[in-house]
């Protein structure tokens, strides 16, 4: 193995392991507070006075608070995160590559909490709505707590990953990977494909599926008009 090769190992060892310290420091601060994060996320189930959260092991709600406070340590310490990816990979980035990466991943950071945000304040209760709407005065919702957040984060995280996937469309246009017209040429089955996506991660309702499909498509349309100005003109001859 050649010296810069070892050098380039032993870079990514220091920097993994900074991004590692932060991480425990940081699950260790949330775990103090994991209760009120529990809380907060249990919030848009304590509207409904029949439905029950319980724990059916004696280690469920434990594992849920280390699960709760993992989760939010990983976004608190995530500017750390990836503050070592980026210094690991400028050195190998050129100039023009370095302006279209740094604002992508701020705006990527932007858009994925409000993905998260419109999944906790809109989706995730109409999906509740949905789903306990079924009960009847013989049935009545004993939800345990370990289902519950699987749901609930699953909901929030998907959709803060899909709210970003416009902004990597942008990045690709910018680097000259895609084009615009091709985006225009295929813009029906990027539509459809919108909605089967949000068919498969939002309840079976058509309103939380409506309520999922819109703003991506709302996003995916910004993408295409964006892109006549993100877009590398093409060079002319002289």
């Amino acid at each position: 193995m050649t010296a810069d090769f070892i050098s380039h190992l032993e870079e990514l060892r220091k920097r993994i392991f900074i991004c590692l310290i932060f991480f425990v420091l940081a699950w260790i601060a949330c775990y103090c507070f994991s209760r009120p994060l529990v809380e907060a996320l249990i919030a848009p189930l304590k509207r409904y006075e029949d439905a029950q959260l319980v724990f059916q092991t004696p280690y469920e709600a434990f594992m849920t608070h280390l699960h709760v406070s993992g989760l939010a340590a990983f976004l608190l310490s995530s500017p750390v995160i990836f503050g070592q990816l980026w210094g690991f990979l400028v050195p190998a980035l050129y100039t023009e590559e370095k302006r279209i990466i740094f604002p992508l991943v701020g705006f990527s950071a932007i858009l994925f909490a409000a993905g998260f945000s419109f999944a906790y304040f809109l989706v995730v209760p109409m999906g509740l709505h949905f789903f306990l709407s079924f009960q009847t005065e013989s049935l009545r919702p004993l939800l345990s707590i370990g289902p519950y957040f699987s749901f609930l984060l699953w909901m929030t995280m998907v959709c803060g990953v899909v709210f970003d996937l416009p902004l990597i469309l942008l990045g690709l246009i910018r680097l000259g990977v895609l084009r615009r017209k091709d985006l225009i040429a295929i813009r029906k089955f990027i539509v459809v494909g919108i909605f089967v996506v949000a068919a498969v991660i939002t309840p079976p309702d058509p309103v939380s599926q409506l309520m999922v499909a819109g703003p991506l498509w709302i996003l995916f349309e910004a993408c295409i008009l964006l892109g006549k100005w993100v877009e590398p003109k093409p060079a002319r001859n002289t």
